[in-house]
């Protein structure tokens, strides 16, 4: 089967600017990240909730916009409410997950406090829509943090 519909899930702490502004412009590429944002200070200062693509690619770039010191609850509720319902109307043929991990507890930059089991919660539940849309084709690439 070809793939011609991606889903890429950043779950970095860091917004994910070079992602989105590669995929701004596509309806067939999903962008979906969750990431600390305060607009001014937090690198890269970008991923507004209203930057949602472009063009053809309008509504096909979500960004969950989180607070300093974000948790387990918020990022396992971003996912909850808003990837795997995106996932679901989108029907990806391959899942790709920009997985780092400087949204972890104690990691000195992120300031957050995300568990790993909760990154190993979101994997199992990423595994099962890679299975239910994409014939289990999933990719997780350490990335940043």
């Amino acid at each position: 089967t070809q793939v011609k519909r991606v889903l890429i899930f950043d779950w970095d702490v860091h917004h994910g600017q070079g992602t989105q502004q590669i995929f701004e412009h596509s309806s067939d590429v999903l962008v979906v990240s969750v990431h600390r944002h305060d607009g001014k200070h937090f690198y890269p200062a970008t991923g507004s909730a209203t930057e949602v693509g472009l063009g053809s690619g309008k509504g096909f770039t979500v960004n969950v916009a989180l607070p300093m010191g974000f948790g387990d609850a918020a990022l396992w509720s971003a996912c909850s409410q808003v990837l795997l319902p995106a996932c679901e109307s989108f029907g990806p043929d391959l899942i790709l997950v920009s997985a780092g991990f400087d949204a972890a507890s104690g990691d000195p930059i992120g300031g957050c406090t995300v568990s790993p089991g909760t990154y190993g919660l979101l994997t199992k539940e990423l595994r099962r829509l890679s299975r239910q849309h994409a014939e289990g084709r999933i990719i997780f690439a350490l990335e940043g943090g």
